[in-house]
């Protein structure tokens, strides 16, 4: 079943600052909320939530522009068996979106997966008004930010603009909402999503703390441990789980002892294994020896009876 988690959209308190500062400019204080009235959301907030869908699969036959002008479908980033990380902004955000971005690709920075040759990234705008030249703009600032590079990084990470229907549609099936507000803003919630190589959602990560490790384990764990080779990745595969209630991954007690008990029966088996085969050779080593005795003695047998007939 679906669970349904409320994230007020960070982008929306700077309108409910603004109805603050009109409340403040009023004689007396009042309580900050829909209407003055105390614990009531602002209106901004208001039907702007996640439902989660975790296992379904989004549409991948949406069309948009990339930051190059060109028309590109969303499937197109995802044909070649990496997993995506997907953010729904607007290029032209005051501040929530730019934040987003920016912390983002921090985290990217920090994770020694690479954009475009371990996993594909792709921003969408919301704002249907927003066209390929600010999101290029925006592109080349990131860029220089994610510290490395490559055609693999620029062809592997999308900024998409669509002047139609298309991030909405991209929205709802992703359980993400939004809304417009006053002064072409919207308010949305604070949530970014690591998909499956098919396109299925495989994991939300909420708020603007993006620690590294948690895409890392993210990335891993939609590829079911295929995105790396290193043993070490797919021991802590096998030992953390996500906990949604603190949207980090953290260590699962039993199994660790599970990992444990497999680790002592297999080095039990080694000592076990090396015992017999010392056993082995040992014993061949014996019958050897019995072997070269049994001949030397009977060619000295032989020796002796061949001596006695001669005298």
């Amino acid at each position: 079943m679906s669970r349904r988690r409320s994230h007020p959209c960070l982008a929306a308190l700077g309108a409910a600052c603004v109805l603050a500062g009109a409340a403040c400019a009023q004689p007396g204080m009042q309580p900050i909320g829909s209407g003055g009235a105390v614990n009531q959301a602002p209106e901004q907030t208001k039907g702007v939530e996640v439902v989660e869908r975790p296992g379904e699969q989004i549409p991948l036959d949406l069309q948009f522009i990339n930051s190059e002008g060109k028309p590109v479908q969303l499937g197109d980033y995802f044909r070649d068996g990496k997993p995506v990380i997907m953010a729904l902004v607007y290029y032209d955000c005051p501040i929530v979106c730019n934040i987003v971005m920016g912390k983002l690709t921090e985290a990217f920075s920090k994770i020694d997966f690479n954009i475009g040759d371990d996993y594909r990234v792709v921003f969408a705008s919301i704002d249907p008004t927003e066209e390929p030249p600010l999101a290029a703009s925006v592109k080349e600032r990131l860029l220089g930010q994610y510290a490395r590079s490559g055609a693999q990084i620029r062809e592997g990470w999308g900024f998409l603009t669509a002047p139609g229907d298309e991030t909405h549609v991209l929205a709802a099936a992703l359980g993400w909402n939004y809304r417009p507000i006053a002064g072409g803003e919207f308010s949305h919630p604070v949530c970014i999503f690591v998909l499956t190589p098919e396109g299925k959602i495989a994991r939300y990560v909420y708020g603007l703390d993006y620690d590294p490790a948690t895409f890392r384990m993210a990335l891993l764990e939609a590829t079911d441990g295929k995105i790396s080779e290193s043993i070490g990745d797919q021991i802590r595969l096998f030992c953390f789980r996500y906990d949604p209630s603190t949207g980090k991954y953290s260590m699962v007690a039993m199994r660790v002892v599970q990992l444990g008990g497999i680790v002592s029966i297999l080095a039990v088996g080694s000592m076990v294994g090396v015992m017999l085969v010392r056993e082995k050779i040992n014993r061949g080593r014996a019958r050897t020896r019995a072997s070269t005795e049994a001949r030397s003695q009977g060619a000295a047998e032989r020796e002796h009876t061949a001596a006695g007939s001669t005298t």
